[in-house]
């Protein structure tokens, strides 16, 4: 755990807050990663035994007056809980044989679940103990558990983030070649590539942002620049921020209530119902972008005898530009993202390449392929065909594609910044 020793701080703390922090990142890891637990878990009882021995003698020679009662109810539990947890791991209580089969579920919970979760609780518990150790019970022992657990909080969600990437990384990458970007898919999957599902994405996504960018900037304008209803204001606001909470499975309805029955399943309803679900986002971005532009920038363009069109395009927009770019290319990755809206209204799992008018305009028409839909019939064919390695490919390509965009939003929002001047 990230926090900083305390000032001369004693060595059977440091040892618990060392042994807990590895046994928290290891358990953590083990959790998204499932390796073989066949000799980490005795290693794991090895260190939890150290760690828990540690806390005990630090416990026992600690002269903190402040301690209550409670508090030492308390630390000899967590050292308790600790020698069982370790017990059942080096006894073989808890082995690969071992599963958990709550009634009324269908899923069980095996060694590969239980005992890293075990090391989890157990590596929290005494890192607390020994941070109360260090620090002692009184105000300065509850800040640090306080902001230790915080920095927890960080840790554990950059270890899940690390580890869901590690495994997409490490079990798609032997599926990325040459024919697996560039040539459509044979025998459902299990040969070729993924070209036809890129280029079906790239033009949903255009086709939404062609649909949503000038409604959602043109309303966000209107709200922040030129109505004087403040309880119209809140009210559409407020119907924004709900339609941004709207499951997209429920657009996905829409569409095919609304679009399916007039235009087909077509690239045009894909692109009208992505469109529809990116507007509360482009909206409210670009809303904030420009109540981040100082009135006076306002004022002095009116002062100089602008319009209000004039000061708004010349003035407030540009200053506004990076908050907004970066609401659009979100929107853009939000749309490259999803599947349910989709699945109802624009997507085949056919191979056929996009038809285009003169080699540029795409026929709006036709339906198209996509990254998430081409996944999703993959996962439906695992076990009865051997498609595992380019699902995982699949897989791995979408998340690029989308940390790509964010990266591209972030780089863009840095280079609008550095012109603006007020």
């Amino acid at each position: 755990m990230a926090m900083g020793p305390a000032q001369g701080m004693k060595p059977l703390p440091a040892i618990t807050l060392i042994v807990s922090g590895l046994l928290l990142v290891s358990s953590v890891l083990a959790l998204l990663v499932q390796p073989d637990l066949a000799r980490l878990a005795p290693t794991w009882a090895v260190a939890i035994l150290l760690c828990a021995g540690a806390a005990a003698l630090s416990f026992v020679f600690s002269a903190d007056k402040k301690r209550t009662l409670r508090q030492s109810l308390y630390a000899g539990l967590d050292i308790l809980l600790s020698l069982l947890v370790s017990y059942s791991l080096l006894s073989g209580l808890i082995s690969p044989e071992t599963s958990i089969r709550p009634e009324g579920l269908g899923a069980s919970f095996g060694h590969q679940l239980i005992s890293p979760v075990l090391v989890l609780v157990i590596s929290v518990l005494l890192a607390k103990d020994g941070i109360n150790s260090a620090y002692g019970y009184g105000q300065k022992g509850r800040q640090v558990l306080v902001f230790s657990a915080v920095r927890l909080s960080a840790i554990l969600a950059l270890l899940i983030l690390g580890g869901i990437l590690f495994v997409i990384v490490s079990q798609g990458i032997w599926a990325i070649n040459w024919e697996f970007l560039t040539a459509p898919h044979r025998r459902l999957g299990q040969e070729g590539g993924i070209y036809t599902c890129i280029e079906g994405t790239f033009w949903l996504v255009m086709g939404a942002m062609l649909v949503s960018a000038p409604l959602g900037i043109g309303a966000a304008i209107y709200l922040q620049e030129y109505s004087r209803q403040p309880r119209l204001n809140r009210l559409i606001t407020v119907a924004v921020s709900c339609l941004n909470g709207v499951p997209s499975v429920v657009f996905g309805l829409f569409g095919l209530a609304f679009l399916v029955s007039t235009v087909g399943i077509s690239l045009l309803a894909g692109s009208i119902v992505l469109g529809l679900m990116n507007l509360p986002t482009i909206i409210l971005t670009s809303q904030e972008a420009l109540k981040s532009v100082p009135n006076s920038l306002r004022e002095g363009s009116v002062a100089l005898g602008a319009t209000k069109w004039q000061t708004v395009k010349r003035i407030v927009l540009p200053s506004a530009l990076p908050g907004v770019l970066t609401g659009l290319i979100i929107g853009v990755a939000k749309a490259a993202g999803e599947t349910a809206p989709v699945m109802w209204t624009a997507v085949t799992f056919t191979a056929t390449p996009v038809h285009k008018f003169y080699g540029v305009m795409p026929d709006v028409y036709q339906p198209v392929n996509n990254l998430c839909y081409h996944l999703l019939q993959l996962i439906y064919f695992l076990g009865a065909w051997d498609v595992e390695e380019k699902a995982w490919g699949t897989a791995l390509v979408l998340m690029a594609l989308v940390l790509c965009i964010n990266m591209l939003a972030i780089l863009v929002r840095n280079y609008y910044m550095k012109k603006i001047s007020w």
